[in-house]
C-alpha cells in the first residue's frame, strides 16, 4: 500500500509538468536541535491515534457517531477511552478526501483527521499524490513574495475539495463549545491536506493545533514560511518525521526547492518504544539535513524508497493499522 504512494510521488515529479522543477535550491539552513519533555512525547502519541482513527471505516464511512478503531480491526486507545462524538463524517470532491470532524468532551477539543492514501479503498488518494505540478495560490495572503505561494496541486485540490465541510463544523462546534482547542491532523496524504487545512482555518480567524505524521513536501517558499510563521500566535505546528521515511522526502527537494515547515519532530530511532530522549525537536528554516531529510542514501529516491518504506508505517505504533474497507 505504502510503496504505491512513494512511486506515485516520484514518478509523478518526473513525468508531470517539469517547469516547477527548473528552479535552484534551498541551502541546507543552520539548525537549532532540543529535546522533548514527557508531556509532548504524550500528546505526540495521543494525536497519531487520531490520525490513525481517519483510516478506520467505520469512523468515516461505517456510521460510527463515537470515535473507535476496534471495530474496524484498528487500535487507538487513548482516542476510544475518551468520550467523543463525529459530527461530520465526509468523503468529499473529485478527490474523494476522507476523513471526519469529532468532538472530544473529555480533553476539550474540536478534532479534524484526514485519511491519508488508501490505494485498496480510495484509488482516487493515489491520483491526488501524482498531481505534484504546483500552483500558485491565495494561501499565504501578503506573504506570498517568493513564488507566489506555490502549492502541490493535487493537495492543495484535495484541501480545497474538504474545506467547506470541515469550516462549517468546526465553526459550529466552536459557537457549541467556545472554549475547545481546535486540533487538525492527518498522516502521508492526509497530513499533506491537513496542514493546508490548518492554514486555511487559520486564515478564517481560528486559531489550530496542527500535528501531522509522515508528511510530503507542501511547496516552496512561501507556503512553508508562511506555515512556519503563523505559530505560535494562531496555534502550534508538530511536524513529526520517523527516522528515514521517505515520505517527508518527496517530491525530492532537489527537483525544483522543494521544502518544509519547521519545527520537526524526528524520531530517530526505526523501532521499539519511542522515549522522549529518542525524538529530536529541529527548529530551522525551509531545509535543513539534521532531522529526517539527512537519511537519505547515496543510491537515490528510487532506492530508498523501496528500502526504507517501512519506517513510514511506523509513528508510535502501526500507521494505518486500521481497515479502510467495509467489513466482509
Amino acid at each position: 500500500m505504502w510503496s504505491t504512494l512513494k512511486c506515485a510521488l516520484l514518478l509523478g515529479a518526473i513525468v508531470v509538468d517539469a517547469t516547477p522543477f527548473l528552479k535552484g535550491k534551498s541551502k541546507n539552513s543552520a539548525a537549532q536541535i532540543s529535546a522533548i519533555d514527557s508531556d509532548q512525547l504524550s500528546q505526540l502519541e495521543h494525536f497519531s491515534q487520531w490520525a490513525k482513527a481517519a483510516y478506520c471505516y467505520g469512523n468515516v464511512q461505517g456510521g460510527n457517531t463515537k470515535v473507535e478503531c476496534s471495530n474496524s480491526n484498528g487500535t487507538c486507545p487513548l482516542v476510544e477511552t475518551a468520550s467523543t462524538s463525529i459530527i461530520a463524517p465526509f468523503v468529499q470532491g473529485e478527490s474523494d478526501t476522507k476523513g471526519f470532524v469529532a468532538v472530544d468532551d473529555t480533553n476539550k477539543m474540536i478534532v479534524v483527521s484526514i485519511q491519508g492514501t488508501a490505494r485498496k479503498s480510495n484509488f482516487d488518494s493515489v491520483l491526488t499524490d501524482l498531481k505534484i505540478a504546483r500552483v500558485k495560490t491565495d494561501l499565504c495572503k501578503t506573504a506570498n513574495t517568493k513564488d507566489g505561494c506555490e502549492v502541490h496541486k493535487g493537495f492543495y485540490k484535495a484541501a480545497m475539495d474538504v474545506q467547506g465541510i470541515v469550516q462549517g463544523n468546526v465553526t459550529a462546534a466552536l459557537a457549541s463549545h467556545p472554549d475547545y482547542k481546535v486540533i487538525v491532523t492527518g498522516h502521508s496524504l492526509g497530513a499533506a491536506i491537513a496542514a493546508l487545512l490548518a492554514t486555511m482555518i487559520r486564515n478564517a480567524g481560528t486559531n489550530v493545533d496542527l500535528y501531522n505524521y509522515g508528511q510530503p513536501h507542501l511547496g516552496t517558499t512561501d507556503i512553508a514560511n508562511y506555515i512556519q510563521s503563523q505559530a505560535p500566535s494562531k496555534g502550534s505546528n508538530f511536524r513529526v518525521t520517523h527516522f528515514n521515511d521517505p515520505v517527508p522526502q518527496l517530491p525530492p527537494h532537489d527537483l525544483g526547492n522543494w521544502d518544509h515547515f519547521y519545527p520537526e519532530f524526528w524520531i530517530k530511532i526505526n523501532t521499539g518504544t519511542v522515549a522522549a530522549t529518542d525524538v529530536d525537536q529541529i527548529n530551522a528554516t525551509l531545509y535543513t539535513k539534521a532531522g529526517n531529510e539527512g537519511q537519505t542514501s547515496k543510491f537515490g529516491p528510487l532506492v530508498d524508497i523501496a528500502e526504507h518504506v517501512g519506517a513510514h508505517r511506523l509513528y508510535f505504533g502501526t500507521i494505518p493499522g486500521c481497515r479502510s474497507l467495509p467489513p466482509t
